[in-house]
């Protein structure tokens, strides 16, 4: 027999004590950041609601090109950076960025390093026009 299973999303303050509960207290190899404002808590639940799985998440940035002056000093890219990434910060509501950093470049300070599954969620919306009206399809998979 094959389960249907629904998720919820809410941020970590928003919780039922049972998910609260469930959450800190089954067995797990993960840090959960209960301090972290942004933080989001993703349920899975069968039909029954029967809870399976909990995934801690929130909003982050992928920074993944960058375009630099070439008459510009060392500094004053470090500090273009630093100004960009408070700006990109505050509009997108994150508090974490991702820099995918060049195989050339050399390692940083404060870099780390870490296994990172891609998974990309996106969402196509098709229009089709019928008699006048137009229909509008979504189209939601993940990669």
């Amino acid at each position: 027999m094959s389960n249907f299973f629904k998720a919820r999303v809410r941020k970590i303050a928003e919780l039922p004590w049972a998910d609260l509960r469930d959450l800190l207290s089954w067995p797990s190899n993960s840090t959960i950041q209960v301090n972290n404002p942004n933080l989001l808590i993703a349920k899975a639940a069968n039909e029954r609601g029967e809870v399976f799985a909990y995934v801690t998440a929130e909003p982050i940035l992928l920074v993944d090109g960058y375009v630099l002056n070439p008459q510009s000093a060392q500094e004053d890219d470090r500090e273009a950076g630093a100004a960009i990434d408070a700006a990109l910060a505050q509009q997108a509501g994150a508090n974490r960025m991702w820099v995918v950093v060049p195989d050339e470049a050399p390692i940083m300070e404060g870099e780390k390093f870490i296994r990172v599954l891609e998974r990309i969620y996106q969402r196509d919306t098709t229009t089709l026009r019928l008699g006048g009206c137009d229909l509008k399809q979504q189209l939601t998979y993940l990669n």
